[in-house]
């Protein structure tokens, strides 16, 4: 790789988040996501797991770790199993919310694809505030509470993706 390709190459930001009272950044609440889904699946979650799920190297999860455990998140000592607080849950229950409503609304709404929709939800659970996710999973319900309009709307709005002009809407 040239010179020139380190310069224009994009950078990823690791902004801070607040949740409650706890300041976390993007790839703290990554960890998070990520031991909260392998406590879902494992019987004990161990570096090892953290650092294969999240492709990263085993001293980075360690080194995340002894974050996540002075905020009070995880239960952690070395070369033992990682384990979530109640205020670990919590954070994580918020940040697998936000993902989870996000990636339905960009899926069933705007019809992204399934592998876009993952790494969008990913990028944007970071920056969206809890009202926003709340009206967007609200959203959500409502549509949901009336099926026929539902597929009529979402019918209407895909041929608008496709074809960039608005079919007459049906009244209500």
């Amino acid at each position: 790789m040239g010179k020139q390709d380190v310069v224009n190459k994009p950078e990823k930001v690791d902004t801070a988040c607040t949740r409650g009272n706890i300041t976390l950044s993007e790839s703290m609440e990554d960890y998070i996501e990520a031991i909260s889904q392998l406590e879902d699946r494992l019987k004990v979650v161990r570096v090892k797991n953290i650092a294969k799920t999240m492709k990263v190297k085993m001293p980075s999860v360690s080194s995340a770790l002894g974050v996540l455990e002075k905020k009070g998140l995880v239960i952690y000592e070395k070369y033992d199993y990682v384990e979530l607080t109640e205020d670990g849950k919590r954070v994580a229950k918020g940040v697998r919310r936000r993902h989870d409503g996000l990636k339905r609304f960009l899926v069933e709404v705007l019809g992204v694809d399934e592998k876009s929709a993952e790494e969008d939800s990913c990028g944007m659970e970071h920056h969206i505030s809890k009202h926003t996710i709340d009206n967007i999973i609200k959203y959500m319900k409502f549509v949901e509470a009336c099926p026929r309009k539902k597929e009529v709307c979402l019918e209407n709005f895909r041929t608008y993706l496709e074809t960039g002009v608005i079919p007459p809407c049906e009244a209500l």
